[in-house]
């Protein structure tokens, strides 16, 4: 049995008393390094991250995309990843002993810490749930429907990452992401709008692919299609 995506609600900031700092990023640019002392937690405002590790050879692997409302970096004593900016993204920042203390000027409780702990497990057991999958093209309907679900405007889904990073995360080819694309356009699942847009033709097909019985029968209602080519 699959581990189901849940869908907190991400639209709203985490505890608006918390003193935080928010941060811009270009494309490319490093948040925080692997190593580094794990005195933030980081929140994403707006754009992509993603965090990776570096093997000794040199060789990068992606461990996480990270979108609006997305929590990460909830890591204890040093960041395990480094993490980076896909596109231009703001982050808001927290700081880890502001999370662990009461403060009468932030009215700050344990509720606070609890939501932000909450938000970064759902991003962990998301990519848990990709991950359990053994055929890449279940693969790739899981990393596909797990960006679905976080996005209730339409059924296009705004993909800012290149193929080469997917293939990455997923432990995959590049040849074998372009082929399962194919087929997923095949088999009428979802139509390709340009380089970085998916159109979800037949949710319940994605769900059925990757075995997600429950989130067929909650998440794949149908949504307005709102091309962005």
């Amino acid at each position: 049995m699959q581990p189901t995506i849940s869908t907190p609600d991400n639209k709203q900031e985490l505890h608006p008393q918390l003193h935080t700092t928010s941060l811009r990023f270009k494309p490319g640019q490093m948040i925080f390094d692997e190593g580094q002392k794990a005195n933030r937690w980081y929140e994403v405002v707006r754009g992509t991250v993603r965090t990776c590790r570096f093997h000794i050879d040199g060789h990068r692997h992606l461990t996480g995309f990270y979108f609006g409302g997305d929590v990460f970096g909830a890591d204890y004593g040093y960041y395990n990843t480094a993490a980076e900016a896909v596109t231009n993204a703001t982050v808001r920042c927290y700081r880890v002993g502001e999370l662990s203390q009461q403060s009468p000027s932030t009215n700050f409780s344990f509720g606070g810490a609890a939501s932000i702990l909450y938000r970064a497990m759902s991003s962990a057991q998301r990519y848990l749930f990709i991950m359990g999958h053994r055929t890449a093209l279940e693969k790739l309907a899981a990393f596909l429907l797990s960006i679905y679900i976080q996005d209730s405007d339409d059924t296009s889904l705004n993909l800012p990452m290149s193929r080469a990073d997917i293939a990455d995360f997923l432990g995959l080819t590049v040849h074998t992401v372009s082929r399962s694309f194919s087929e997923l356009v095949r088999r009428e699942y979802i139509k390709i709008e340009g380089r970085h847009v998916v159109v979800v033709k037949d949710c319940a097909g994605l769900c059925r692919l990757a075995g997600e019985h429950e989130l067929l029968a909650n998440e794949c209602e149908p949504k307005p299609t709102h091309s962005l080519a």
